[in-house]
Parts: C-alpha cells; structure tokens; sequence
C-alpha cells in the first residue's frame, strides 16, 4: 500500500475500518497481557483514530500512536474536544493533550529512541493493513524499536484469501508464527466469528470472518 492511498482514504473519510465501539478481545485480555503494576506507556501503530486508545487511556495508559494520516489525528483529539496544536518533531508531526500523544508520519521513520517509554504494545489494524510483501519489512522495524520485547497483544483477521483483496489482509497462525517467532513466544488467546461485524466486508465476498488475539511475550 502506497502511503497515498491511506492519505485519500482519510481525507474522503472512506475508513470503513474504523471500529465504533471498543475491541471486545482488547478488552477481555488486556489485563493478562500487561501486568505491570503502575501502567506504562502503550504504543499504538497504525493507530488512525481508534477509539481503543481512549480505552488504553482509561486504564491509565499514557498513549503513543503513528498515523500516517493529520486527519485521523486531528480528528481524534476534536471528538474529545481536547485542543490541540501539531508541532514538528523530527520526521513527524506531533500532537498531544490529556497522555496521548499522536505521531503523525511514517511509522518507518520511527527511531528507538522514539518509544523508549513504551511498556506494551497494542497492534489491531497495523499488521492487517498491510500486504505481504510489506509485513517482514513491518515486523523486522517494529522489534528494533523494542529491543527490551515489551509485551504485544496481535490482533488479527482470517479469511478466504481467494474471496477478496485487502486490506484488511488475512493474516494466519502459522504467519504470525514466521513474523515474530524468532523473538516472542506467541500465545493465542482467542478467535472468534466478526463475519456479521463487518457488513462492508461481507458486501465484498466474504463467507467466513474470524478476528484472532495473541499475546507475544518473552519467556514462557
């Protein structure tokens, strides 16, 4: 996916993928996947303007998001009617109120030194955003941003490939398997039917949606 096609997504408001309530698997495992006594910093990416970093932030989770997108961003902070004013920071565009604090730019321009606060990892719409050819590229930049392997909860969508080009794009076990087995160990936690969820989705071909939750960590 070329960056402009997320920047004509956003700005025509075609984002179909933003969810309008909060991920019920984040919800459900969130606690088992981050029990840090005092909550950290969560990372976020590919974060659009989610509204599972309001639920992160109720836990009492300051929030560090990239988003290619302004748009999303500014919207999120404007449906919070929390003011804010980007700022240029490094390769982005930084915009911050209230413990969140949203990057807007490449997520390839990241530097460890950008997230050298982050405790967890929360990734829903990151790596099923992207095609193939573009996820070891992902998975390979996203773990030398964390060379300390702060727990991830994965979230990911399997389907039929055959019966529709993404994104989303199906992401399987054995796949997450071969993305980050070399440096977590990978449980998964639950799968669950969304085909109904997702009424734009079915309109496409799909027969069969299943939504899958992992946790990476180190050690067993």
């Amino acid at each position: 996916m070329e960056p402009q096609f997320w920047h004509e997504r956003w700005a025509l408001n075609e984002i179909g993928f933003h969810q309008v309530q909060f991920n019920p698997l984040l919800m459900q495992f969130w606690k088992a996947v981050s029990s840090a006594a005092t909550p950290g910093t969560v990372f976020v990416p590919l974060c659009g303007k989610t509204l599972d970093m309001v639920w992160l932030h109720e836990q009492g989770h300051p929030v560090l998001g990239v988003e290619l997108s302004s748009v999303a961003i500014e919207d999120f902070f404007k449906e919070r009617s929390l003011p804010v004013l980007g700022r240029p920071y490094d390769d982005f565009i930084r915009f911050e109120n209230n413990g969140f604090q949203l990057l807007a730019g490449d997520f390839f321009d990241l530097k460890p030194a950008h997230l050298n606060q982050v405790q967890a990892v929360y990734d829903r719409a990151a790596l099923i955003a992207l095609p193939e050819q573009l996820q070891a590229r992902y998975v390979s930049h996203l773990l030398d941003l964390l060379p300390t392997r702060p727990p991830i909860l994965l979230i990911t969508l399997e389907y039929e490939p055959t019966e529709m080009t993404g994104p989303p794009f199906s992401i399987g076990e054995e796949r997450v398997a071969d993305l980050f087995g070399g440096a977590y160990t990978i449980s998964r936690l639950a799968a669950r039917d969304v085909l109904d969820e997702h009424a734009g989705l079915k309109s496409r071909g799909l027969t069969g949606l299943t939504e899958k939750a992992y946790h990476l960590k180190i050690g067993r």
